[in-house]
């Protein structure tokens, strides 16, 4: 996957309770601006354990202004959830939150944003806007 510093929503950030990614993109002008065929992949890059348990899911949302006070959701991740206690295979280091082709409609501000249902212990997690998927190569060529 082509990974690019600019288009970086939230590397490995330490996000434990509902919040937005540590940063935003924006495009410049509302419409098509990103790239047709562009991607958001936002996944666990710090392990998710939690006491009580809970419920991570991730969107992506897009808003005319920089401060979000309105924003539209364009895409929501599927619920993942968080067993009590140690950490387990939902909530481990490259569980993906969300990975999906940007749909048409973004206004100038892209941003990922977090519910969970219950503040988390600890974890972290990564989004990033990339113009290609993870493909493996075939060695035999």
């Amino acid at each position: 996957m082509i990974t690019d510093k600019e288009l970086l929503l939230a590397d490995n950030q330490l996000l434990l309770d509902t919040g937005a990614s540590e940063s935003h993109l924006d495009t410049l002008a509302a419409g098509n601006a990103i790239s047709p065929g562009a991607r958001v992949v936002s996944k666990i890059s710090t392990a998710y354990v939690d006491a009580g348990g809970g419920t991570i899911i991730a969107t992506l949302q897009t808003c005319a202004s920089d401060a979000f006070g309105a924003p539209t959701t364009l895409l929501t991740g599927p619920t993942i959830t968080i067993a009590a206690g140690a950490a387990t295979a939902a909530g481990a280091v490259g569980v993906t939150l969300l990975d999906a082709v940007i749909p048409a409609g973004i206004l100038r501000y892209v941003r990922m944003y977090y519910t969970f249902s219950a503040a988390m212990d600890s974890g972290g997690l990564d989004a990033r806007i990339v113009l290609d998927s993870d493909l493996p190569l075939d060695k035999g060529l």
